[in-house]
């Protein structure tokens, strides 16, 4: 009878034991979920405050130079976010001994001039250099300007693209 009590207060003991670590691996679990979610939202506020980055790199491309996006597409609409600033990284092939200059322009409503007023202008890349501009809705009135673009200085027909401003 007394081995028997025994077990029966080891079992006890085993089984408060057991539920003793389920209960810590259940509130270690919940509390890092806890953690993932929150720092997920601090990305994600982050994201929307800081505005984004946008990757442009001057390239050959069947014998004329174009501007190539971080997915590869050529002379990719530049998403920007208002009132936020949005970086645009441009860079040049090594080698590459041409320069680029990015410009990005606000086209007015009712005006024929296809240059347009320049908003935002990065330094001069060449030979695998690099630079970036900030560009900023916030410096200008987005609704005196019908339309945006970016181009090259050196190259403005064939480094030219939309600029969308979200």
């Amino acid at each position: 009878m007394f081995q028997k009590n025994n077990n029966i207060e080891l079992l006890n003991k085993i089984t408060i034991g057991v539920i003793a670590v389920a209960v810590i691996l259940i509130l270690f679990v919940n509390m890092e979920s806890n953690l993932i979610n929150t720092y997920a939202q601090e990305q994600q506020q982050q994201d929307e405050t800081s505005g984004s980055s946008i990757e442009l790199t001057a390239k050959l491309v069947d014998n004329q130079y174009r501007w190539v996006g971080s997915n590869n597409s050529t002379n990719p609409i530049l998403n920007i976010t208002s009132g936020v600033d949005n970086q645009i990284n441009i860079k040049s092939m090594e080698g590459d001994s041409e320069e680029h200059e990015l410009r990005i322009v606000g086209i007015s409503a009712g005006s024929d001039d296809e240059e347009g007023d320049e908003l935002a202008k990065s330094d001069e890349v060449e030979d695998g250099s690099s630079t970036a501009v900030n560009f900023n809705t916030s410096d200008f009135d987005p609704s005196d300007y019908k339309s945006f673009e970016y181009y090259c200085e050196y190259h403005p027909d064939t480094m030219r693209g939309k600029v969308q401003i979200k």
